[in-house]
């Protein structure tokens, strides 16, 4: 990576962010059951719990999932039944029914990489079975579908604001009428919000950019999953700066650099993922190889922080049993798409890719 500047998955925050000035707030954040927390893993498990879910109860959970949710779920007394889905990661009409029992309360709906699910249909088919739609929009804050906010149909819905823009932690609950705001331990938030600054720096600047790369700390997915303390709220610095950069123009920005990407790298995106639907806004951009490791070290010594998606399943995951997670685990690697990259830095990107060995 020496001489190149770095850029990664993670959206950066511009140093000139203090002199915007508050706008129209997208959904959900304002709305009457909106509740902030620091970290989505915070704002379900609240959510469940005001929802009544506890001790004895079961909750249809995708095998394809992060792991964090999972976790949260699990320290809610709450236990997982995991579904594979179909080729398109959506839930499967049979498999579900064939889950189902006396004990299950709830189906968890991922909106992977912020391409919207039909929620609707899987409402009714919540309605019909007396269950709860749970949307996790962890990666879809600003998607919509028919015209609808994701997240404005489940019961409860999660969404991580630091994942759509270059905030220090938050994140928020809606829907779920008994869950409090979580304000307790509030943090200054000031090495993160040094850490969002810094992405933006090293975006811009090779030598910032090697300096950074020497305090990278290895993945350890304990520390990923862990609940942490659900009654820390968002950080201060969040707060004070959620109003100046929450914008729903990120949300086009994002799609257009994904149609940018889309356009020479088609072939490595898997199905999922390969075409833009409408309401679509990106989190990451995908492409899948047989290499995982190789990729990631060849983009890496050209700058490209790429991430390495969703390696690891939650332990209480049995593995043997859900070959298509598997085979996205073994894969899946992303690329930046976020509203902060410049057209230079797109063709960078393109040109990484392209310029690969052969890895696969």
């Amino acid at each position: 990576m020496k001489g190149r500047s770095q850029l990664g998955v993670w959206p950066p925050l511009p140093l000139n962010v203090y002199r915007r000035t508050a706008g129209v707030l997208p959904y959900p954040i304002g709305e009457e059951n909106c509740r902030l927390f620091g970290l989505g893993r915070h704002a379900l498990w609240h959510g469940v719990r005001a929802l009544g879910l506890g001790p004895g109860d079961d909750v249809l959970v995708p095998a394809y999932h992060h792991g964090s949710e999972v976790e949260a779920l699990g320290q809610a007394a709450i236990e997982c039944s995991f579904y594979e889905g179909s080729e398109l990661l959506t839930p499967e009409e049979d498999e579900l029914e064939a889950l189902v029992s006396n004990r299950t309360r709830a189906l968890l709906l991922i909106h992977y990489l912020g391409f919207p699910q039909d929620a609707a249909r899987w409402r009714r088919w919540c309605d019909d079975h007396g269950l709860v739609l749970i949307e996790d929009a962890a990666q879809a804050f600003l998607a919509s579908h028919d015209g609808l906010p994701v997240g404005s149909v489940g019961e409860l819905s999660i969404f991580c604001l630091y994942k759509t823009f270059g905030l220090p932690d938050g994140a928020a609950a809606v829907g779920a009428a008994g869950a409090p705001n979580s304000k307790r331990r509030r943090r200054i938030g000031m090495r993160r919000l040094a850490g969002v600054h810094g992405r933006w720096l090293t975006a811009r600047s090779a030598r910032l950019a090697q300096i950074s790369g020497r305090f990278e700390r290895p993945y350890d997915p304990e520390e990923d999953f862990a609940l942490g303390d659900p009654g820390t709220g968002p950080s201060w610095a969040t707060v004070h700066l959620l109003p100046r950069v929450a914008d729903s123009w990120a949300a086009q920005a994002r799609r257009e650099n994904y149609a940018t990407l889309l356009t020479d790298l088609e072939d490595l995106v898997p199905r999922p993922f390969s075409t833009l639907p409408a309401g679509a806004s990106p989190f990451l951009f995908p492409i899948r190889t047989s290499n995982k490791q190789g990729l990631l070290a060849w983009l890496g010594h050209r700058g490209i922080a790429a991430l390495d998606f969703w390696s690891v399943p939650h332990w209480s995951l049995p593995v043997d049993r859900f070959p298509k997670a598997t085979s996205l685990r073994q894969s899946i690697v992303g690329l930046p798409v976020h509203q902060e990259l410049r057209a230079a830095d797109l063709d960078r990107i393109t040109t990484a890719v392209l310029g690969r060995p052969q890895l696969d």
